[in-house]
């Protein structure tokens, strides 16, 4: 069970009250365990990050092969588009419901927060603290370096990153917590690692 948070409620139960996430589909279980797809991811962050603000999103719309504009997640997935955070690939396919690993999912999480202020040495020296940190693929090494120095990153008591593991909902809301804990405390120090 996690622990607390200063309001006395879990970290899942903030992250409800923000409106960031919802329960599962039967609308009464979170099922933490379950794989965050890209269409969900794009509607979290474009909620958490408020996306929708950002000059970026007057962008024009992109042409995304694999889905139509009837899906109701088609605007936040544009939104993720438009902003940058996301993108489609060289077919121009989203592959809105295909889950991503954790690695794709956290360095995607960063883009969205924005900071990637570390030298090539300073990603590799973080990195190497991590056993698994070699099977980050080459284009989420930044971004992951950042996700785990920000604390967005939950690890197992081995420095297991799990880069290659699908990003579960709980990893999702734990990255969120720790986003939250930072703008409401800017000298937070993760409680949940």
């Amino acid at each position: 069970m996690m622990p607390q948070t200063q309001s006395n409620q879990t970290p899942i139960e903030r992250v409800f009250s923000m409106g960031w996430m919802s329960h599962s589909d039967d609308e009464v279980t979170f099922d933490a365990t379950a794989s965050v797809t890209r269409s969900e991811l794009a509607q979290v962050l474009g909620k958490a990050f408020k996306l929708d603000q950002r000059s970026t999103a007057e962008n024009p719309e992109i042409s995304v092969q694999d889905m139509t504009g009837d899906r109701p997640d088609y605007a936040a997935i544009q939104i993720a588009l438009k902003t940058g955070t996301m993108t489609v690939d060289s077919q121009g396919r989203f592959f809105p419901d295909r889950p991503v690993t954790r690695a794709e999912g956290l360095a995607i999480f960063a883009q969205a927060y924005g900071v990637f202020q570390l030298s090539e040495d300073a990603v590799t020296e973080l990195l190497n603290e991590y056993p698994d940190a070699v099977d980050i693929p080459d284009w989420a090494k930044q971004a992951m370096a950042t996700a785990l120095q920000e604390g967005f990153v939950n690890s197992d008591r081995n420095q297991a990153i799990r880069p290659l593991e699908p990003m579960t909902r709980a990893d999702l809301a734990h990255a969120l917590i720790q986003y939250l804990e930072k703008q409401q405390n800017p000298a937070f120090v993760s409680e949940y690692l």
